[in-house]
């Protein structure tokens, strides 16, 4: 177990994590021997911090300040609509962070999102360092395909505040796919169709014995089964209105007790095919008289709300089908991951789509973390015997499959709803004896906030680990010096570098427009050398994983048009390097705006922040040369490095990103989670 590395699925709704022991990836269960860890965190008033379950359950009680649903918001912008959207949902306050990312403020401090995913990192570790008795500090940690270089640097960060060593940021459609295909031997293309709690993803694997290569991926990080439940808790908020003529949506706790209500029948729903609740003292009439909720809801009114929000899943499916070029029934598998796949209505809509019955014979909301252990072993570099189908473990215990078929987790024909304790009390569901000091009432290991704690909050850029670039006319903004305002550089692109992958469908050119020449770029005409991608260093007894970037990586080019750099859909790892030479006398510095998206208008894209060139030569106009070279490594983030031709030397490159966070920061970030904790285990 020395070589132990942690698969960590850091989900929306909730996280699971798993490790390779002996021959096969294991489940690490909780104190509460359930497998999934709710992805919450609630600042207690005597100053503790409650993770997972108890977090879960205090919601109904103190819901301004218990945190949940921030990997739909990591490494967002603030300014961004998917935040404003958020900020008319959510309990709790949102606010913008140092660089523009997204914080959260609970009794009276301040916490990244980075810091509050660090919380639920800390605690699933901790579930496996306690059941296998060892500390680990290694992992592999899983993202929606489609999350772009912020949401990975940020998720990187958590890992690394919550004292964790991240080895690789792993798509969670790859990680499912490892689980399934792994030790199989097979040649076949499959389709993973990932609906989680806040995000979707469909991609487009090729099986090849021990090669598994993405084709194409596409997603929403903005759409899951969160959506579904906030529709329901809607109709239940219509529902009182009409009846008591109080709208619980004008009291944020009340409505979260609609929302926790939702979730519990959205999921009881997929077994039954009616179901009545009741939420006692929702509101207080006239005299404090006691209003409660009693509410039905079938299977079919749910499906016809969902149906439409289902249907945007196959928009995504569509484009990922036009990226790999081929259509829906030529895939010879198509997969289940994420609990909300469960749903019936969405087993039936993907049956339909693909024309074949889709797979889950493995746990859709176990698959991801143990495909992200298999990977840490692998990255680890200890051999193991590939097993077909991995088992689940409760703590150090592994639960064997018997000789009738049935596995630890059988395939599953319904959602299996969360504990009753959470939803009901005796008879009454959400009745008033649910909402109770949860944090005094239940004997769980807490974090302590000192009353002395000052927030540590700081920020820069994250330690993106890669990505590329290449351009033909870019937009730089001159930086002022002594001497003056600075013009900034000019550039010329040469033929793209990419990795072997099918060629893109070239992209139409933006219309031409005036360029300044203070606005003006001039690349050099000489040819970039193209770098090979490194050479896997994972021993042939794992798998080889051929892996995509999901978004395109371009620049600000003149007149608002960006310019794509790297493509959608390259080939991972890979990079591209550019010549530029300066366009004024005795230039020193330029800035240059970078972007990630699809489309030609610089403000349709996602800002990543701005790339700086400092300390150039003090030469003529044209005399410094500087090879620029922009980095997609296997995690599928960014680093830049710039050389002075002449000279042979580096050039001090600093990428701003959007919401990031700098090593030092980290560091910060990491001593204050320790002194939370109070030297104890979360």
């Amino acid at each position: 177990m020395g070589n132990s590395v942690l698969g960590i699925d850091l989900g929306t709704t909730n996280s699971v994590v798993s490790v390779v022991t002996g021959s096969e990836p294991e489940v690490l269960f909780d104190e509460r021997s359930e497998p999934l860890v709710p992805s919450v965190v609630s600042f207690h008033p005597q100053g503790r911090i409650l993770v997972g379950h108890p977090a879960r359950e205090r919601r109904l009680l103190d819901a301004a300040n218990t945190v949940y649903s921030v990997k739909r918001l990591i490494g967002r912008p603030f300014d961004s609509e998917e935040v404003r959207q958020a900020q008319s949902r959510f309990p709790f306050k949102l606010c913008e962070g140092p660089r523009g990312g997204v914080d959260v403020q609970v009794r009276g401090e301040t916490y990244s999102l980075s810091e509050i995913s660090a919380f639920i990192l800390r605690q699933v570790r901790s579930h496996v360092e306690a059941a296998i008795g060892q500390r680990i500090t290694r992992a592999v940690i899983t993202v929606p395909a489609n999350f772009n270089e912020l949401q990975r640097s940020a998720t990187k960060a958590a890992g690394q505040v919550a004292g964790l060593e991240v080895l690789r940021i792993l798509n969670e459609p790859t990680a499912a796919a490892l689980a399934y295909g792994y030790g199989r031997g097979s040649r076949e293309r499959i389709g993973i169709y990932d609906l989680g709690g806040g995000t979707f993803d469909l991609t487009i694997i090729e099986l090849n014995g021990d090669v598994f290569e993405v084709l194409a991926t596409a997603g929403d990080t903005y759409l899951g089964g969160d959506d579904i439940d906030h529709m329901i808790a809607e109709n239940m908020a219509d529902a009182f209105l009409e009846r008591h003529r109080y709208d619980p949506r004008s009291d944020v706790q009340a409505f979260e007790r609609l929302r926790a209500a939702a979730e519990w029948a959205k999921c009881q729903l997929t077994e039954q095919d009616t179901i009545q609740l009741k939420v006692e003292e929702l509101a207080y009439g006239e005299g404090g008289v006691a209003l409660d909720l009693s509410f039905g809801l079938s299977r079919k009114a749910l499906e016809r709300m969902a149906e439409p929000l289902i249907a945007r899943t196959f928009d995504v499916c569509e484009e990922a089908m036009k990226v790999a070029q081929i259509r829906p029934t030529q895939l010879d598998n198509v997969i289940l991951v994420g609990g909300s796949t469960r749903v019936p209505i969405v087993r039936r809509m993907v049956q339909d789509y693909f024309s074949r019955r889709p797979l889950s014979d493995l746990d859709p909301d176990l698959v991801v973390a143990m495909g992200a252990a298999i990977q840490g072993r692998a990255l680890a570099g200890s051999p193991r015997t590939p097993r077909p189908r991995p088992s689940v473990a409760i703590g150090a215990m592994r639960l064997k499959k018997v000789a009738t078929g049935v596995h630890a987790h059988p395939p599953q024909t319904g959602y299996r709803p969360p504990p009753p304790s959470f939803f009901q009390r005796d008879e009454a569901l959400f009745s008033k004896s649910v909402v109770e000091d949860i944090g005094d009432a239940h004997d769980h290991p807490t974090l302590t906030r000192p009353e002395t704690s000052e927030p540590a909050y700081d920020d820069g850029a994250t330690n993106p680990s890669t990505r590329y670039a290449d351009v033909v006319q870019i937009k730089a903004i001159p930086i002022a010096s002594a001497a003056g305002e600075l013009p900034p550089v000019r550039a010329e692109p040469p033929p793209p570098v990419r990795a072997e992958q099918p060629p893109p469908v070239p992209a139409e050119p933006p219309p031409p427009v005036p360029v300044s020449p203070t606005d003006e770029l001039q690349e050099e005409a000489s040819e970039p050398e193209e770098s090979s991608p490194p050479a896997p260093t994972v021993p042939r007894a794992f798998p080889l994983l051929l892996d995509v970037t999901p978004l395109s990586l371009g620049v600000e080019t003149v007149s608002g048009f960006s310019e794509h750099i790297i493509p959608r859909n390259a080939a991972i790892p890979v990079e591209q390097t550019r010549m530029f030479s300066t366009g004024q006398d005795f230039q020193q510095t330029v800035r240059v705006t970078i972007c990630q998206g699809e489309s030609r208008r610089i403000e349709e894209n996602q800002m990543l922040g701005e790339l700086e060139l400092a300390s150039l030569r003090s030469a003529p106009r044209g005399r410094v040369k500087i090879a620029v070279t922009f980095v997609i490594d296997v995690h599928g983030t960014l680093s830049v490095r710039a050389e002075d031709v002449e000279t042979g030397q580096q050039q001090r490159v600093r990428i701003d990103l959007i919401g990031g966070i700098d090593e030092e920061s980290i560091e910060e970030l990491r001593k204050r989670h320790e002194t939370l904790m109070g030297g104890a285990t979360v």
